[in-house]
């Protein structure tokens, strides 16, 4: 586990490198004392001081800053924190986390702030993963996701959840005390009933994490076409931007290039590829098996050709690929393309920027038909651990309601609906596993 002993820590919050601002960041059991050093004045609770920061030993001047105190326990770790917004130059925070070092702190490890804040209970597991959710999201539908994570409205529809299986424990566990006699029983139709309720709510929190998943890690989108057909001018196009060489020598591109861009406020990472075709040259045929890779996980396909982009439909190449398509001719400014559209087929010409909205609204089309933004924040998993743990509980639910089917002792189950809760405790770290808990928390940055 990260070492939690109650000792000052301290470090950096932004970025490296040099800008206007950089946050230095301390958090402690008792900060009073470090406080007064630092600006020789009291601390106010969450009240922004603009001062003079002076060596907590030597006394030397160190930045001209603001500086605010938050005290525990109304803090993000629940105990003291002290946050320096000091000048952005490398010299100059390096400086103050020296000097707050000197002072009696030590460096903090990657995540250990928001571990602090995990066990304290300022947060859950589910809402320390939204926070490194919210730190690498793409675009801005992912970060509305892991706002409503980490405003634990998940957290709650899932207590509820439990809350439900807990009542039907209670249920079962009270009439064992008692025997048929004395009281009437509940059938196991109706315990059944409650269950299924419960696993309704668990099924479509796990079928809309496949949404959810798209939502952060994004839609992969890949160009692919014969050599010099005009992909990368296209791929640039998209992007309004030169990201790939262009050049009218054939074979220009010979290995995938990638760039993310935001649509429908879902990320979508877009793959220029080596024009597939047939080559005697090892190093174009290790590019068509790097565009076969890429081709196994695009989500979209753009067909592009200058002449006929529907005869790619018909290669082997294509037969491999199961998903959606959208046939693009390029090089639409050049006299031998017709003026008029077919209704499969949308023309571009990247040197003239023609076409390229209407492709792009026809990826937009493809999102909204494929990721129900509607109600995205609500019951979206983001993490593989989160998931997988609800597909367990999800399994308990099934076992006890076949248990029912079958007539079994009710104290069997509930035995195995004790697993159910236990799985989904596991989901916000009630029950924490001490190597899930590091992994998650060593993964975030310094400083969070």
């Amino acid at each position: 586990m990260l070492p939690y002993d109650q000792e000052n820590i301290v470090a950096i919050a932004t970025p490296p490198g040099i800008g206007a601002l950089a946050v230095v960041r301390l958090s402690g059991k008792n900060l009073k004392p470090l406080f007064k050093k630092f600006t020789h004045k009291k601390p106010k609770d969450r009240f922004a001081l603009f001062t003079k920061l002076y060596h907590p030993k030597k006394n030397h001047l160190l930045d001209e800053v603001v500086v605010t105190f938050f005290k525990s326990p109304g803090s993000f770790t629940g105990e003291d924190i002290i946050e320096i917004s000091c000048h952005g130059g490398t010299a100059v925070k390096n400086s103050i986390v020296q000097a707050a070092i000197d002072g009696g702190a030590r460096l903090a490890q990657p995540g250990e702030f928001s571990y602090r804040s995990f066990l304290n209970g300022k947060m859950d597991l589910i809402q320390a993963e939204a926070i490194s959710a919210i730190i690498s999201s793409k675009a801005s539908r992912s970060t509305e996701m892991g706002l409503y994570h980490l405003e634990g409205m998940v957290s709650k529809i899932l207590g509820e959840i439990k809350s439900n299986i807990l009542d039907v424990l209670s249920i079962i566990e009270n009439e064992l005390n008692f025997s048929e006699e004395e009281i009437g029983l509940t059938s196991y139709s109706t315990i059944r009933s409650m269950l299924e309720g419960v696993q309704s709510q668990i099924n479509q929190i796990v079928e809309s994490s496949v949404i959810g998943k798209k939502i952060f890690s994004g839609i992969r989108i890949i160009i692919l076409g014969r050599p010099n057909t005009g992909k990368s001018s296209l791929f640039n196009a998209i992007l309004g931007h030169d990201r790939a060489i262009t050049s009218p020598i054939a074979g220009t591109t010979r290995d995938t290039v990638e760039a993310w861009f935001e649509l429908e406020g879902v990320p979508v990472c877009l793959i220029d590829t080596a024009g597939v075709w047939e080559s005697k040259k090892q190093l174009d045929n290790l590019g068509v098996e790097k565009t076969i890779s890429e081709l196994n996980r695009a989500d979209l396909g753009l067909l592009v050709d200058d002449e006929n982009p529907s005869a790619l439909i018909k290669t082997d190449l294509m037969k491999r690929y199961q998903h959606h398509y959208i046939l693009v001719k390029s090089k639409s400014d050049l006299a031998h393309c017709p003026s008029t559209n077919e209704d499969d087929i949308l023309y571009t010409s990247s040197k003239e920027n023609t076409g390229i909205n209407r492709l792009l609204t026809s990826i937009s089309t493809y999102i909204l038909n494929n990721i129900n933004l509607t109600d995205h924040a609500q019951g979206f998993m983001i993490t593989q651990r989160q998931r997988g743990l609800l597909e367990e509980s999800s399994l308990c639910l099934n076992e006890a309601i076949d248990q029912l089917n079958r007539g079994i002792e009710t104290d069997i189950v509930a035995s195995t609906l004790n697993g159910f809760v236990v799985a989904i405790k596991d989901v916000v770290g009630e029950i924490p596993n001490k190597e899930i808990v590091q992994n998650i928390f060593s993964n975030f940055c310094v400083g969070k």
